[in-house]
């Protein structure tokens, strides 16, 4: 399984339903003069890939502009750890930057801009999505860990608040299904900061049965349209 395929697995991206821009060829988004790495010179050999390093670098700028101070510092971290996974699967099996880039621009542009005060929606990092309803009583929790093997987590469960924030996965029922383990949601500003809790009283060794090998819940979530 790819990367790219491992996040349409456990994600579900509706981007085929987002519309791409009309692009005009030209330059990518930073100087191909001081290209260094192996897929900066990718991109600058390539007039397509050059045309989606654009059109991202204009879809992150645009996010950034109208984001909240919550908001900006949890894309900056996602965009971050977007060209790391990158750079690091550049060159290897299977590994498409051309989808990869397209697949990161149309993510970009569903970064919804407006306010959303409540839980409900659909949430969104590199790492995969979140989705509440019924006010917040409902999760499904889909993410990929940026590995080679790229083991997913798949959480589907009830929720309850706990404080200020909602505890997934807390129903006794859920308890027994999932060793215990919990997942904690807690908003700031425009964002859902997700954090996978082990067993009260254990030390969580094995990780939880809705996991693979690496455990890939956390961080920060962006609302997305």
């Amino acid at each position: 399984m790819t990367l790219r395929t491992a996040r349409a697995a456990a994600v579900a991206l509706a981007c085929g339903l987002c519309a791409a821009p009309p692009v005009l060829a030209g330059p990518p988004s930073f100087d191909c003069a001081a290209a260094r790495s192996k897929v900066e010179k990718a991109i600058c050999a390539s007039p397509a890939l050059s045309d989606l390093d654009r059109r991202m670098a204009s879809a992150y700028a645009a996010a950034l502009k109208g984001l909240d101070d919550a908001g900006k510092a949890a894309l900056r971290t996602d965009q971050r750890i977007f060209i790391d996974a990158r750079n690091a699967f550049f060159g290897t099996r299977d590994y498409d930057l051309k989808a990869d880039l397209a697949d990161r621009a149309a993510w970009l542009e569903r970064i919804d801009l407006a306010p959303r005060t409540g839980w409900d929606g659909l949430w969104g990092s590199v790492m995969g999505e979140i989705t509440l309803a019924g006010g917040g009583a409902k999760a499904e929790i889909s993410t990929v860990a940026l590995t080679q093997s790229h083991p997913v987590c798949m959480l589907e469960a009830s929720a309850r608040p706990d404080g200020s924030a909602l505890l997934v996965g807390a129903a006794p029922a859920d308890i027994k299904a999932n060793d215990g383990w919990t997942v904690r949601l807690a908003r700031s500003g425009a964002t859902l900061t997700a954090e996978l809790l082990p067993p009260k009283g254990g030390d969580g060794a094995g990780g939880p049965p809705f996991c693979g090998n690496i455990p890939s819940i956390g961080g920060a979530f962006l609302p997305l349209r």
